[in-house]
């Protein structure tokens, strides 16, 4: 596990706890609750305050310092699939949960083995690799549905805001049409699920908040490889995600 420093937890709204639940809990509620992989933790944002790598710059701890923000839950974990945040990180979702975000399904595909197998390999490696993802877009398209069905069920009256991903790759690099053509293919699926998923289920979008800030850029949002936390956004891509957010709730 991460060891915080007390500067980087005091950079937290005070009502949210790092990777948990909100201040002192009134029966469980959940006013709040920030779901999916590390793109909800935050990774790439740094100063990391839990082993889920939650930051305090990611975009889940930015919408939970909104104002009137209370009851939060920043529960988005590392490596989690579409099955992992059904399984893991519902609790507290009732009648009283009045906003969701949801980012996940480029772990059901292993998107960062193809982004790294794509600037690392040979086409061959790279077109296999875009391949056998887009192989598994069904299921993981059949498990958000499902995920979707089950979050409405637990919290009835909550808009979700579901994101998709940012391409990854600035065109000037010779990998970027494979590597984003896989993350539109995600995009398109994940909004596909959504659209199917009736009344207050929205899709963000930000692929238009990236433009011109993907690895290779002047000016990327995105950490780039050798990083440890590369092909996630950076601080300011982290900005452009809660603006994305905001605007589409």
């Amino acid at each position: 596990m991460l060891v915080a420093s007390a500067a980087v937890i005091g950079a937290l709204p005070a009502h949210a706890a790092p990777g948990g639940e909100s201040g002192p809990p009134v029966a469980g509620k959940v006013a709040y609750a920030a779901l999916g992989d590390s793109y909800a933790a935050g990774v790439g944002g740094g100063d990391y305050l839990d082993a889920c790598l939650l930051s305090p710059n990611g975009y889940a701890a930015q919408l939970a310092s909104d104002p009137g923000q209370v009851h939060v839950a920043l529960r988005g974990c590392v490596g989690a699939t579409v099955d992992a945040v059904v399984g893991t990180q519902l609790s507290g979702l009732d009648h009283r949960t009045k906003f969701v975000s949801l980012t996940v399904g480029a772990n059901d595909l292993g998107l960062a083995e193809v982004t790294s197998a794509c600037l690392a390999g040979t086409p061959q490696d790279c077109v296999a690799a875009v391949a056998a993802a887009q192989a598994n877009l069904p299921v993981m398209g059949a498990d958000l549905a499902v995920a979707l069905a089950t979050i409405r069920s637990q919290a009835p009256k909550a808009t979700v805001a579901v994101t998709g991903y940012p391409l990854l790759l600035d065109p000037i690099v010779p990998q970027a049409p494979l590597v984003n053509q896989g993350v539109v293919a995600l995009n398109g699926v994940i909004q596909a699920v959504v659209a199917g998923s009736g009344p207050g289920f929205v899709y963000v979008d930000v692929v238009p908040a990236f433009a011109s800030h993907g690895i290779g850029s002047s000016d990327p949002w995105i950490v780039g490889p050798p990083a440890p936390d590369a092909f996630h956004p950076n601080p300011a891509g982290y900005v452009a995600y809660a603006d994305s957010i905001r605007a589409a709730r």
